[in-house]
Formats: C-alpha cells, sequence, structure tokens
C-alpha cells in the first residue's frame, strides 16, 4: 500500500467536524506573520543571514484542541502517514497562493540517527512527502543531517533551547544545493531555535533562497 493509499485511510478518522475547526493559520497569504517573526524577531538582518525568503505555517497548535491529537499521533502513535495526508492538504488549500511555486527542492527537519531507530520514522519527511506528491518538488534527505543527539526542546528553557541546537547540523556537499530554491519543512514550530539552527548550518548553500513550511505553530 502506497503512502498515499495509507493517508486516505486516515480521513474517516480525522471526522468532518475536526477537519473544520482545524485552527487554520492563513499565513500563505501574509508576509511578516507569526512564523517569520519567530525566526527572524522582525528584523531584516536576521531574515538575511538565514537567506530566508519567507516562512509560514499551516496550522495554529493549541493545546486541549484536536490538532494536539494528531500531532501526537502523528508523532508518537505510529501514524506518520497523517502529516503525508496532512502535506497534501495544505497545498490544496493553498492553491490559490504562490507560498509552494518555484521550489527545487524540499529538505525535511532531519532527525539524529538515534531518534530515528527509537521512532521509526521521521513525521516530517512525511509531511514534505505529502507536499511533494501535489507539487511534484523532489524531497532531499541527504544534504542536511542531524549530527547531535538533544534533548527535547520542550523541556527546555528559553536559553536552553538555543545551546541545546546549537551545533546539531551538518551540511553534505553543499555545491549541490548553490543558488537552488530550497524549502525547509518541520512538523511544529514553537520558539523557531530548531528550525534557526538548521538554517543556521544551511549557509553553506550559496545563493540559496530558503522558505520555511511547517505544518503547526504554537501560539
Amino acid at each position: 500500500m502506497s503512502d498515499q493509499q495509507r493517508a486516505e485511510d486516515h480521513v474517516e478518522w480525522l471526522c468532518t467536524d475536526c477537519w473544520v475547526r482545524l485552527p487554520r493559520t492563513e499565513q500563505d497569504k501574509m508576509r511578516e506573520n507569526g512564523t517569520e517573526m519567530a525566526l527572524t524577531e522582525g528584523k531584516t538582518a536576521h531574515k538575511r543571514a538565514l537567506h530566508l525568503d519567507r516562512a509560514a505555517a499551516y496550522l495554529f497548535f493549541e493545546k486541549e484542541h484536536p490538532i494536539q491529537h494528531v500531532i501526537h499521533r502523528m508523532k508518537y502513535a505510529d501514524e506518520p502517514e497523517l502529516g503525508f495526508w496532512m502535506g497534501r492538504q495544505a497545498v490544496l488549500d493553498w492553491r490559490d497562493e504562490t507560498f509552494f511555486d518555484d521550489l527545487d527542492v524540499i529538505i525535511p527537519m532531519p532527525l539524529h540517527p538515534r531518534r530515528m531507530r527509537e521512532r521509526g520514522y521521521n513525521q516530517s519527511e512525511y509531511i514534505a512527502r505529502g507536499i511533494s506528491e501535489i507539487t511534484g518538488v523532489p524531497v532531499d534527505t541527504t544534504h542536511v543531517t542531524r549530527i547531535r543527539h538533544t534533548p527535547k526542546q520542550a523541556k527546555q528553557d528559553g536559553e536552553g533551547r538555543k545551546t541545546n541546537v546549537a551545533g546539531a547540523f551538518a551540511i553534505n556537499h553543499p555545491e549541490q544545493l548553490y543558488h537552488k530554491r530550497i524549502m525547509v519543512v518541520d512538523d511544529l514550530i514553537t520558539t523557531g531555535e530548531t528550525m534557526k539552527a538548521c538554517l543556521s548550518a544551511m549557509k553553506p548553500f550559496r545563493g540559496a533562497t530558503i522558505s520555511v513550511f511547517a505544518l503547526c505553530k504554537a501560539k
């Protein structure tokens, strides 16, 4: 059974009422939205330093809301195909905007090999492959890797989140992605420190233009 077929099986699980009530951000229509601000603090210099063109999240993450259940099942209940389906739905919902246009490659936020073995899959890769299935943009999992196994960010305080992910990412063969239009995909952005560390590591991709898509952004 393909990822798409398995993902479509989850449509019945995500009831119509839950689907309608998902907290959509409409950030595909906004520049300087909450996701972009979390990464740049609204400063042009920070945005330029990260080679960031734009960033947006599809949904807001709220506790005690159906979206919390969606994320939990996708990450911890061995249902990554739900991420594939949600990635597809984001593209379909945003089809009238240009957010997914003119990309060369999609890079999912990498997991450290140890966490990959523990979980058995990378949920961000499933989201990325759902986006790829609609857009036709290839997914790349080789050029950005996670080389430090770090404690979970949710257990860190503000400054601890930054130091926790410092030096956590490595770049392989950057010359292959010079001047490419790259989208980095993650499941959930909270403070944005993990994504900022990833983007900082991607500076060797000379001339690249980078955008960020998150399935969810914490309010």
